[in-house]
């Protein structure tokens, strides 16, 4: 009876303890499931993770604004390829360092740790100077760092350096036109108060009131002509569709319209062309009115019985027209400003031709427009050499 009794309970623990090794077994099976399970979602994560950082990098490389973040304690944290630049410097050598150290600029450090104090954004224009020389908007924001629990800063810098010289350019722009407008105006108007205070019943000198009142009205004239056509270049607007230019009659068309100005101060033009026929792409009264002012450049500055000599051909695929003349010349000094608006040599004998000082302006912009180039060679005394090269067509 009692071995019956001791096989029973030894019968019994050995089920015991198949049923805690299966259950074991489960647990273990359960538990090994479980860790794969955190395995995939971490290197899921990790993934998501990983391409996340991978756009974070591409969208910052990418942009053309300078982005700097730094910590609650104003040490560089990122930056980005732009920032690099800017600065001269390498994102692994400056994280970890101070605004100051890293990128060693007064302006931005004082932003940034202005920032950090007031957990606020600002905005501010600041001047960099090397290594490179520009003027930036910085935009500063508060970030929170979830890592430490801290604030950090980041800091946007956005380049406006062209804007300020284009409203620079605006403002010199108004301020010429200004003074210019007023020269003709003040004088038609001393000639007309003249007039009016009894000059007009003078035989003698009413007419030569009169005509001057004209030539200054005519200027005026051609000075807002070419301030419009300007606007126009400068914006494109009211710009056509490009036609074949005929280059042989359209410089017939602009020698044929100078000639007699020419004639009066017996100055001999010379034409020269290529015997192929040449032809650009663009808008004819465009092209037409530079080599006109090119042309008239040439008769005014080119003193009596002097000459003008007209080649225009082909070079290196390229449609080449130069005007060039025996006349007084430019000063090496003033050879860079020439095209620039309103920009005279002489100012008193320009004023006296009639010049509005755009003439050159409005070539360099016809020029652009039409993916040309325009050049200069001059010596004083001796004359000029203007030459305009234009693609060929297809």
């Amino acid at each position: 009876m009692e071995l019956i009794i001791f096989l029973s309970l030894a019968v019994a623990a050995l089920l015991t303890l198949v049923l805690v090794k299966r259950q074991a077994r489960l647990e273990i099976n359960r538990l090994q499931a479980a860790l794969e399970q955190m395995r995939q979602r971490l290197s899921e994560d990790f993934q998501k993770l990983t391409a996340e950082r991978g756009r974070m990098a591409v969208i910052l490389s990418s942009m053309a604004e300078g982005v700097l973040a730094v910590d609650q304690n104003a040490k560089i944290i990122l930056a980005n390829p732009a920032i690099e630049k800017m600065f001269g410097v390498i994102e692994p050598e400056i994280i970890g360092r101070t605004v100051r150290e890293g990128i060693r600029n007064n302006e931005i450090t004082d932003l940034a740790e202005e920032a950090l104090r007031a957990h606020q954004s600002i905005e501010r224009e600041i001047n960099i100077v090397t290594p490179i020389e520009g003027t930036f908007v910085a935009h500063t924001s508060p970030i929170q760092n979830k890592g430490s629990g801290g604030f950090g800063v980041v800091c946007v810098l956005y380049n406006v350096t062209e804007l300020r010289k284009l409203e620079k350019h605006r403002s010199e722009f108004v301020a010429n036109v200004s003074h210019e407008l007023k020269t003709p105006l003040t004088a038609i108007r001393n000639y007309v108060e003249t007039l009016l205070e009894g000059a007009i019943n003078d035989q003698q000198n009413n007419r030569e009131f009169l005509k001057k009142i004209d030539k200054h009205a005519g200027n005026l004239s051609a000075l807002i002509d070419d301030i419009l056509e300007i606007s126009r270049l400068e914006s494109r607007r009211e710009f056509g569709p490009y036609f074949r230019i005929n280059v042989a009659e359209l410089m017939q068309r602009a020698v044929e319209t100078i000639q007699e100005k020419a004639r009066k101060k017996n100055i001999y033009i010379e034409k020269k062309c290529a015997g192929e026929e040449l032809v650009i792409m663009g808008m004819e009264d465009h092209i037409y009115r530079a080599i006109l002012n090119l042309l008239d450049n040439a008769v005014n500055y080119t003193n009596e019985g002097g000459r003008v000599e007209v080649i225009y051909g082909k070079k290196d695929n390229q449609i080449e027209i130069s005007i060039s003349d025996n006349g007084i010349g430019i000063g090496r000094e003033h050879l860079p400003r020439i095209f620039e608006r309103f920009y005279r040599v002489d100012k008193a004998r320009s004023r006296e031709l009639g010049g509005t000082g755009l003439g050159l302006a409005i070539v360099k912009h016809v020029v652009n427009v039409h993916n040309g180039t325009v050049t200069v060679e001059s010596e004083e005394g001796r004359g000029s050499k203007f030459t305009l090269l234009f693609p060929t067509t297809v």
